[in-house]
């Protein structure tokens, strides 16, 4: 279960690449320009609370918004295994 304190990590065994203004993931998994810009946030350092609290003053968005897309959009990524909870975070 993940919550704002939760620190991720992106999976290095999947590897993503920059395609116009999204990312893709393989094997197939494509993300739109703002989640793709929320995958860029995820460093293994951050909290969900830190990668909102970014997006929001990049974004027009309210931060309750943007938190449940963010947990949304990461427990998609998580179940596709292109992203981990970091242990002993």
């Amino acid at each position: 279960m993940i919550n704002e304190s939760t620190v991720l990590s992106k999976n290095p065994e999947m590897p993503s690449r920059k395609y116009l203004k999204s990312i893709i993931i393989e094997p197939g998994i494509t993300l739109n320009e703002m989640a793709s810009d929320i995958y860029n946030h995820i460093d293994g350092k951050m909290s969900i609370h830190d990668i909102c609290s970014k997006i929001v003053n990049e974004y027009d968005v309210d931060y309750q918004t943007c938190l449940e897309d963010c947990m949304e959009l990461f427990e998609m990524l998580i179940e596709h295994e292109a992203i981990k909870v970091k242990q002993g975070a």
